[in-house]
C-alpha cells in the first residue's frame, strides 16, 4: 500500500507538468460559459435546455476522454515507446494509479460543469427550478457513462497513439448522434458511446414528466453499461500485462 501511495504521489507530480489537471478545470468552466451565453439568446424553457445541455457533454465525451487519455498516455510512450511504464516493478499498478486519476479527475470535472451551470441559472434565472437531485443523478449518470470511454481511449492510446484515438472519438460522435434517432431506438444500449445521451433523455422524462415507461429501457440500459465497462476494463489489464511498447510510429 505504501507503494502504490508513492506511484500516486509520483503520479501527482509528473502529471502537474502536463495540462492534465488544467483542462479537467478549463473545459468545465468554458462549457458552462458558452452554453450560459447560449441560454441568454434563447427562448427556450430553461429546464428543458439543461437537459440538451448534459446531452451535449455526453455527446462531445468521446473526443474530452482521447484527449485527456492522450495526454496521459503519450507521455508514457515518449519514453523510450513506454520503456519506463513497462519496466516498473509493477506495471499493473502503474495502470491502475493512472486510471484512478483519469476516472477521479472525469468526476470532478462533471461536478464542476453540472452544478456550476445549475448555480449560475439560480442566480441568472429566477424561477429556475431543475432539482439538485436531479443534477447529482445526472453528474452520476453522464461520468457513470464515461468510464468506459477512459478505458477504451487509454486502450487506443497505448497502442496506436492520440491519431487514432481522435479518430475513433469523432466517429464515436457520429454513432451517437444516429443513434438519438429512430434508428437507435432499440440498438443504443450496444453503443457505449450513445449511452450517456440516451440514458440523460431517459432519465428526464421519468423525473420530470413520470413517465414509467422509461424504467425499463434504463434499467438495460445501465445493466449493459455496467457489464460492458467491467468487461473493458478486465480486458485492458490482461493487455496491458502483456504489452511489449507501441510498435508503430504516428
Amino acid at each position: 500500500m505504501k507503494k502504490f501511495s508513492m506511484q500516486l504521489s509520483s503520479d501527482v507530480i509528473r502529471l502537474s507538468k502536463t495540462p492534465f489537471f488544467i483542462v479537467h478545470l478549463a473545459i468545465p468552466v468554458l462549457g458552462i460559459l458558452v452554453f450560459t451565453v447560449y441560454q441568454s439568446m434563447t427562448i427556450y424553457p430553461p429546464e428543458k435546455f439543461t437537459v440538451n445541455y448534459y446531452q451535449v457533454l455526453t455527446l462531445i465525451y468521446p473526443l474530452l476522454a482521447a484527449w485527456i487519455c492522450s495526454i496521459i498516455t503519450e507521455q508514457d510512450v515518449e519514453a523510450g515507446g513506454g520503456f519506463l511504464l513497462l519496466s516498473a516493478p509493477s506495471r499493473i499498478k502503474n495502470l491502475l494509479s493512472e486510471l484512478i486519476f483519469l476516472i477521479l479527475g472525469g468526476l470532478a470535472a462533471c461536478l464542476i460543469v453540472t452544478l456550476g451551470y445549475s448555480v449560475v441559472a439560480v442566480i441568472r434565472i429566477p424561477d429556475f427550478s431543475f432539482p439538485i437531485s436531479l443534477t447529482l443523478c445526472m453528474t452520476l449518470l453522464i461520468w457513470g457513462c464515461a468510464v468506459f470511454e477512459y478505458l477504451f481511449h487509454t486502450w487506443l492510446g497505448f497502442q496506436f497513439g492520440r491519431n487514432v484515438s481522435f479518430a475513433v472519438a469523432a466517429a464515436e460522435i457520429l454513432f451517437s448522434a444516429l443513434m438519438l434517432t429512430g434508428l437507435g431506438e432499440t440498438i443504443w444500449f450496444y453503443v457505449p458511446s450513445a449511452w450517456g445521451v440516451r440514458l440523460v433523455s431517459l432519465l428526464s422524462r421519468y423525473w420530470m414528466q413520470g413517465d414509467m415507461r422509461t424504467v425499463p429501457a434504463m434499467q438495460l440500459g445501465i445493466v449493459v453499461a455496467a457489464i460492458v465497462t467491467l468487461l473493458m476494463l478486465a480486458v485492458l489489464f490482461v493487455w496491458f500485462h502483456r504489452w511489449e511498447g507501441r510498435k508503430n510510429d504516428e
